[in-house]
């Protein structure tokens, strides 16, 4: 299975203060080490921008955006959160959000059947060409999580799928817990995926 297209880590707080997170705030703390391309500070928000991560922080949300998805990537998002973690313990956590994207040729991935059973129905109420998607909310691994397919009318274009796994947390030891699992929810997205392609 592809690595997905697009992948990020939210975590959630009632009271983050970004006027502390420079760049030399983070890299003294070994929170951010590579290179920096892009950054901005304000009392309102603070963001570091390279060519593998996108690390922005307002009053309330941490984000972390993997721009280059590898596997190393990957494994290095999860390090930057949990350093982030153990230097603010007293930040008041409230969730996290794990979140991954794939973009799938529909020849490769034809999930028509599978959602629609009454395609000749769907075809006099809308039009011949007409595309379906999909929202399922489940739970798995203390997560709610929500997978949504997104068609498109344009010849060619990818179908897009969508993960979210959200946790509430109330404090460092939850939260570090949800980020380290982000190997285990990425291979639940690949292996539903998976089973749908196969299925569908």
């Amino acid at each position: 299975m592809a690595l997905p297209h697009s992948a990020n880590i939210v975590i959630m707080a009632s009271n983050y203060n970004p006027s502390i997170v420079s760049k030399e705030w983070l890299y003294q703390r070994g929170i951010f080490t590579e290179s920096v391309d892009n950054f901005v500070h304000t009392p309102m928000l603070a963001l570091v921008e390279n060519q593998n991560f996108g690390f922005m922080v307002d009053e309330q949300r941490l984000q972390i955006v993997i721009k280059r998805v590898t596997q190393d990537n990957l494994t290095n998002s999860n390090v930057i959160a949990q350093r982030f973690i153990d230097v603010l313990p007293e930040t008041p956590y409230k969730a996290v959000g794990l979140n991954y994207s794939f973009k799938l040729a529909e020849k490769s991935c034809n999930l028509r059947g599978l959602w629609v059973p009454k395609a000749a129905k769907l075809k006099a109420v809308f039009s011949q060409d007409y595309q379906v998607g999909a929202m399922v909310v489940f739970s798995f691994g203390g997560f709610a999580a929500t997978f949504t397919v997104t068609p498109s009318l344009t010849k060619g274009q990818p179908i897009r799928i969508g993960f979210n796994f959200h946790a509430n947390v109330a404090n460092t030891i939850e939260v570090k817990a949800r980020i380290a699992s982000q190997t285990t929810t990425l291979q639940k997205a690949e292996s539903i995926i998976q089973e749908l392609c196969n299925n569908g």
